[in-house]
């Protein structure tokens, strides 16, 4: 799909941390890949970083507003209001209002009649405490309220002003960007770490992070009053799905001192004997093998629950986590697996219908793409926004129709060293008469525009992404860890196990090797390959998804190609093999440098 050639590059490595980590007793290869990750600014933090017990966890007392969050809490349950949850589409989102449901109705005592749930539609209503959400709660919710939002708000002071002047009291939860101005004057509280007069030392946590942290104080306080017994149970049990939240949000786990450790931690719950049986029946729904990882959630469990919301309501999404029977929650997973089916179709086609934009505008020197999909769903433009960012190389926002109005609405995805967020408010300031509603943070966005406006964002989009990327070579690339020293193994494979979870900015592995291909044959649909690769002497099973494009096989038996890969192993009815999953091959004298 790249107009350009893919280029092999190894990551830098930061000395001071390297040594830090050997002085930590961290292997060689060990600390060769933390220090890849991070750089010698973060030495003086390094063990915390690397910590995965809960007792490192930052106390909730450090965010901002969440004394005054709490106490408004307390006093709208002692008073037995209604508590209303308004939370985004996404599967953070999700998670964040299966965290609060679960915290006021199974640990704060508040009857569930008195919960009321509102998730926006992604189509119909967009983004963010919308005017048509907004007209929803007035028209149909009890009033006075307490409103508590998970995952978003922060940018939404004229739809929380009219709710407040209705009866509604606000709190926002949330870890997206807050304006210039200060957070929304309408609310009572804006819970938010990367506000800026926000002590809380961790701005990387996902919006189920902030959620759940606002339920701990909550706990405490309902303790300190005497509403709850000092021996009233603490939410630990909730971190799997502060987890599932965590790994689908695709946060930073590299220079968050909080976030592998409550995946960590979410993992041992949803591994063990009584998990709940979201995870029992999304296990099944997608065919997973082996212990439930990061790698699990982030491919198998958040696309299907995402999916969902790119659909359909999320509301459904919320269900499935809070079931408490196995054979419901299969029901609901199967199902979702199927929107998941219908969304690879729909992104398929956008995917191809964009490329040709992406091309030509790459031709044109573009430093950064803006494609218009006048049939596209706006429930997928995130996932092709960031393909589209892979394969380019390049900042991408993809625009489509909104459902309603004679507005457009976007996606916006970026590459390493363009701050999305950053650049919105810099164009949003330019032309703030084109701006209907945005917001984001460094590395994803949303925006909606007047239609007339898109030319005018397109070229200051490209403009701002020039000027940011100056110093680096545009273009597609695979970032590696240079060679693998010793032969693939199991036991480089639980070697590398220690430095779990992965993900985002502290991602798995990736090696490069030549080698030659012995074997090759279609899988699946045929768009995946089985390949046995021959390193030095030896020959290794591994897996390519996604390498045939339009039929064309790019490999042939007895090529000599430089790869990327990662080590993996492949469990198939109780046997246990290692394999090689290829991210890149290219033939021996193709590769760019």
């Amino acid at each position: 799909m790249a107009a350009e050639a893919v280029r092999v590059v190894d990551r830098p490595v930061a000395a001071a941390i390297l040594r830090a980590a050997l002085e930590l007793g961290y292997t060689p290869l060990q600390a060769r890949i933390i220090a890849g990750r991070l750089s010698d600014a973060d030495v003086a933090k390094l063990p915390a970083l690397l910590n995965l017990q809960l007792s490192g966890l930052t106390p909730p007392d450090l965010l901002p507003d969440i004394d005054i969050a709490s106490e408004c809490i307390v006093s709208a349950i002692k008073q037995g209001l209604p508590i209303l949850l308004i939370s985004d589409f996404d599967a953070d989102g999700a998670s964040a209002h299966a965290v609060l449901k679960f915290a006021f109705r199974d640990y704060f005592g508040v009857p569930e009649a008195r919960i009321h749930s509102y998730i926006g539609h992604r189509l119909r209503d967009g983004y963010g405490v919308t005017e048509t959400l907004t007209d929803r709660i007035i028209a149909e919710a009890p009033h006075p309220a307490l409103i508590i939002t998970a995952d978003q708000g922060s940018t939404d002071h004229e739809r929380i002003a009219r709710l407040r002047d209705h009866g509604f009291t606000v709190i926002v939860t949330d870890h997206h960007g807050v304006p210039a101005d200060g957070p929304p004057p309408a609310a009572v509280a804006c819970v938010n770490p990367v506000r800026e007069d926000s002590a809380f030392p961790d701005p990387y946590i996902a919006g189920v992070q902030v959620a759940w942290l606002l339920c701990c104080a909550v706990r405490q306080r309902l303790i300190q009053d005497g509403h709850l017994p000092v021996s009233a149970p603490k939410l630990g049990a909730l971190l799997d799905l502060v987890a599932l939240g965590t790994m689908a949000d695709c946060v930073n786990l590299a220079r968050s001192t909080n976030n592998k450790a409550i995946i960590a931690r979410g993992l041992a719950i949803m591994n063990a004997p009584a998990a709940r049986p979201a995870w029992q029946a999304l296990y099944v729904a997608t065919n997973c093998k082996g212990p439930i990882t990061a790698a699990t959630l982030a491919f198998s469990f958040a696309p299907v629950i995402n999916a969902r919301g790119r659909l359909d309501s999320a509301l459904g999404s919320v269900d499935l986590l809070m079931s408490d029977s196995v054979p419901v929650a299969e029901g609901l997973a199967l199902h979702f697996v199927e929107h998941n089916t219908e969304r690879k179709a729909v992104q398929s086609n956008m995917l191809q219908r964009s490329a040709k934009q992406a091309v030509q505008q790459v031709r044109d020197g573009a430093a950064a793409i803006t494609i218009f999909d006048p049939e596209g769903h706006a429930g997928v433009h995130g996932i092709c926004a960031a393909r589209l960012a892979e394969s380019f190389g390049r900042p991408v926002a993809y625009f489509s129709p909104k459902a309603e109005g004679e507005h457009i609405t976007a996606s916006l995805r970026t590459v390493h060293g363009f701050h999305v967020r950053d650049a919105l408010a810099e164009i949003a300031g330019r032309y703030p008469d084109d701006f209907i509603a945005w917001g984001g943070h460094a590395g994803a966005g949303g925006v909606t525009l007047k239609r007339d406006g898109l030319r005018r964002f397109a070229e200051a989009w490209a403009s701002i992404a020039a000027s940011a990327l100056r110093d680096q070579r545009a273009g597609p690339e695979i970032v590696t860890d240079g060679p693998l020293e010793v032969a693939p193994s199991f036991a480089v494979v639980e070697e590398l196990a220690v430095l779990e979870p992965f993900g985002r900015q502290w991602e798995h592995p990736v090696f490069r090797s030549h080698g030659r291909i012995e074997q090759v044959r279609p899988v699946g649909d045929g768009r995946h390959l089985k390949l046995v690769v021959k390193i030095d002497a030896t020959g290794y099973d591994a897996i390519w998804f996604g390498a045939v494009e339009n039929g064309v096989c790019p490999v042939e038996v007895g090529q000599t190609v430089l790869m990327a890969y990662e080590l993996d192993v492949n469990t198939f009815r109780d046997t246990t093999t290692l394999q090689l999953r290829i991210r890149h091959m290219a033939l021996v004298g193709d590769q760019p440098v």
